[in-house]
């Protein structure tokens, strides 16, 4: 039978997986070190844009749609250096629909790919298209994460196991995979943010030494689709352990301090190098937690998960379920199916408030 679920017993059934969510990107990092100079979060009024008088050249010979549209074609990097030149060309970026939800939405995703210089690749219905998406864009769950060298959204479980999503260096894949220069352009790099990253008491900010070095990454499924032929492709595998092993060396410190121990992001978790990603903190180098824009509402979701599957991974049974996140509407449908969170302390709590 199902779990008829409200708004009250919800809060007694699921919880935030915020622990996983600060092996990412550190967001009050970017929030000290990556600002966003909006001072407002709507589009600018007509009476402001005819306000700002300082011209836009040839651009003011055309109407103002077309004017966003060819805006709306320009990378997050591009556009944010034209809203830097006057205060019309910033009211004129601000007008963007889609610059506006992401500011008003998700400036965190902006900000690291601002900070990691992935902004040029991508433009802000990249990113806007990103938010409106609720799936992870290689397995289909609910992604809580947005992956820079993508622009997409992703899952925990593609996170931390899928090849695809494993950044390895810039240089690495060009002298393995011996790329020319024009071809690795077309490939999407976004520089590492020093830090450590792992849980959020653990975590340190390195200034100086090579803890501190900013180190090109591409995604390894892009560096593979970039091959194109089979052959390439065969080849890649050959060659993926060292492509691993270098990365892992360019972000080492002092031979007497292996920087990359300290970066572990699971180094206390037995499960996580079980899983294989205790050794792969550059798995979250190029992550950040990330909402989702709900279809008809101006509000986002990040996602919960289930106390009944936790409780289950804590009996021994199937681990990976308990790491799966949700949407409110999906949590009331996977509640409907988790037999853990019917027959559980979980519901002895729904039950105790329905006697209140």
């Amino acid at each position: 039978m199902a779990i008829p679920v409200d708004a009250t017993e919800l809060r007694y059934l699921t919880y935030s997986r915020a622990d996983i969510c600060d092996r990412t990107i550190d967001t009050e990092y970017l929030q000290h070190d990556c600002p966003l100079d909006q001072t407002s979060s709507r589009s600018p009024s007509a009476s402001k844009m005819q306000e700002a008088t300082a011209s836009l050249g040839r651009l003011d010979r055309l109407p103002l749609e077309t004017t966003q549209n060819i805006l709306s074609n320009l990378d997050l990097g591009t556009l944010t250096l034209l809203r830097s030149i006057s205060r019309r060309t910033n009211l004129l970026v601000d007008s963007l629909p889609a610059y506006q939800k992401v500011v008003t939405h998700c400036p965190n995703g902006l900000r690291a790919l601002l900070s990691t210089r992935a902004a040029q690749y991508f433009t802000a219905y990249d990113l806007y298209n990103a938010l409106r998406a609720q799936d992870c864009f290689l397995c289909g769950r609910f992604g809580a994460f947005l992956y820079l060298l993508e622009c997409q959204r992703c899952c925990w479980q593609c996170l931390t196991s899928s090849k695809n999503l494993l950044p390895i260096t810039q240089a690495s894949a060009q002298s393995l995979y011996r790329f020319d220069a024009q071809t690795l352009a077309k490939i999407p790099a976004a520089l590492n943010i020093p830090g450590s990253y792992g849980p959020k008491h653990r975590r340190i900010f390195p200034r100086s030494g090579n803890g501190g070095v900013r180190v090109a990454l591409v995604a390894y499924g892009a560096v593979k689709n970039a091959l194109g032929t089979w052959q390439g492709r065969e080849a890649m595998t050959e060659v993926y352990e060292k492509a691993k092993l270098e990365t892992r060396i360019a972000f080492r410190g002092p031979v007497s301090e292996d920087f990359m121990r300290d970066m572990d992001c699971m180094n206390r978790d037995p499960a996580g190098y079980r899983a294989g990603y205790g050794l792969e903190p550059q798995r979250f180098m190029a992550t950040v937690r990330f909402p989702t824009l709900m279809a008809g509402a101006d509000a986002v979701e990040w996602g919960v998960s289930c106390l009944g599957c936790l409780e289950k991974a804590e009996d021994g049974d199937e681990e990976r379920f308990w790491n799966e996140q949700y949407t409110i509407d999906g949590m009331v449908e996977h509640l409907e199916q988790c037999q853990k969170a019917k027959h559980s302390w979980t519901k002895d709590r729904v039950r105790e408030l329905r006697r209140r």
